[in-house]
């Protein structure tokens, strides 16, 4: 029985410039700088100790169209590692790294296979006689919003058939709506794999055929946190196991601390601490937020924060750094409206004294006679909760009238 094994990686964007980071210290901003390098070098890693038959990269190898000479440069040095290797690799340009920019070209190993602007398919023939047929294109000009998956057309006398496309699903608005497509469109082409690209998180939409979004190989800002990494793919004619590789050189990452009594400046910068700790990773560097909300009210705090942001800073460690790059304290509705309005302070001070009688306020619904069957009796916690909802949407409703 054939079976085949690659990996599926995408959205690369080396020599991404972070440029909205300049504020970090020399040393860390240069590692991030780095990182994006870093990361594609564990992809390589990845596909020569797992000894793949080839790698799959489905657009953005660069940050922009007019990539730079240094990117280039290293990034065919992996190519040739890869080569070292026998591992092939297949790569299509997306959005950001089009055909059209502007730059110094580069030549890479003959292992190296580039999909021209119009749909394409190369085949691949290993040692054992399988056969694959791989189907693309690379973006010819930035914008492309031609639904191109109609444009792939299975061609017979292959064991394998992978469709490669850098592109939107139809709904998702959270990136550029370039070559959009449907489930159905891509089932019913009825290859065995899409290999995709363009969307910076990891994916699953179909099982068999796969079809998945790897997602980038390392976050480059707040709204890309948690682990990225790419795909290593195991395919056979009735089977598909699919699993993830992270290769994050740097973490994003976010904590929330909510206070709900009366704490300390130095309690304060302790929890903080205890918090920044634990979002360390072995190996790895951490770039965490921090978003501390007060349910009581601290002058002192409020007037502190931007020091205390400073004080977390001084703790930096250079190698599996943990960095908090931004401390944001912020107060509850409850405690701003209970500082500004004596009605609703009165209303939020009966609230928390526990005076409000819980049996007076669901009495009637329990002594429903068809309710009270369907019900069951409350739990502290559960009470609590509903309070809390219930003085939130009182909030809510008085906002607009008492200012």
């Amino acid at each position: 029985m054939s079976e085949i094994t690659f990996i599926h990686t995408a959205d690369l964007h080396l020599d991404s410039p972070f440029s909205g980071l300049r504020q970090l210290p020399e040393g860390l901003l240069e590692r991030l700088r780095e990182s994006t390098f870093a990361a594609f070098e564990k992809v390589v890693n990845a596909a020569i100790y797992h000894k793949v038959d080839f790698m799959l990269i489905a657009g953005d190898l660069y940050d922009g169209e007019n990539r730079s000479i240094r990117a280039q440069v290293r990034f065919r040095k992996e190519m040739e590692r890869l080569q070292a290797h026998g591992i092939p690799v297949y790569i299509i340009h997306g959005n950001h790294d089009h055909l059209s920019g502007s730059w110094v070209k580069i030549s890479f190993p003959p292992n190296v296979h580039i999909f021209s602007s119009e749909n394409e398919v190369k085949v691949l023939e290993k040692q054992d006689g399988t056969i694959i047929h791989i189907y693309g294109f690379s973006y010819g000009k930035r914008h492309v919003y031609e639904r191109m998956s109609e444009r792939y057309i299975k061609v017979e006398g292959a064991h394998f058939h992978i469709g490669m496309l850098h592109g939107n699903l139809d709904g998702q608005t959270s990136h550029g709506q370039y070559a959009p497509f449907t489930l159905p469109e891509l089932i019913e082409k009825d290859l065995d794999y899409w290999a995709l690209g363009h969307i910076h998180m990891r994916q699953e939409l179909y099982e068999y055929p796969g079809i998945l979004y790897p997602g980038n190989i390392q976050g480059r800002h707040r709204k890309e946190a948690g682990e990225k990494g790419c795909y290593l793919v195991q395919l056979s004619s009735n089977h598909i196991e699919k699993t993830f590789l992270e290769t994050s050189d740097i973490i994003w990452d976010r904590k929330k601390i909510e206070i709900t009594g009366e704490i300390s400046y130095d309690t304060l910068i302790t929890l903080c601490r205890e918090h920044i700790d634990s979002a360390g990773r072995e190996g790895k560097g951490t770039l965490l937020e921090l978003d501390v909300k007060l349910h009581t009210a601290s002058e002192e705090i409020m007037e502190g924060a931007k020091e205390l942001l400073e004080i977390l800073q001084e703790d930096l460690m250079e190698e599996d750094f943990i960095w908090p790059y931004s401390l944001k304290v912020t107060q509850t509705e409850e405690v701003l409206y209970k500082s500004s309005n004596p009605f609703i302070r009165q209303l939020l001070t009966l609230a928390d004294s526990g005076e409000l009688d819980q049996d007076d306020a669901l009495g009637i619904l329990f002594k429903h006679p068809q309710a009270k069957r369907h019900l069951e009796s409350l739990e502290e916690e559960e009470l609590r909760d509903i309070k809390d909802e219930s003085t939130k949407l009182v909030l809510q409703l008085l906002k607009g009238g008492i200012e």
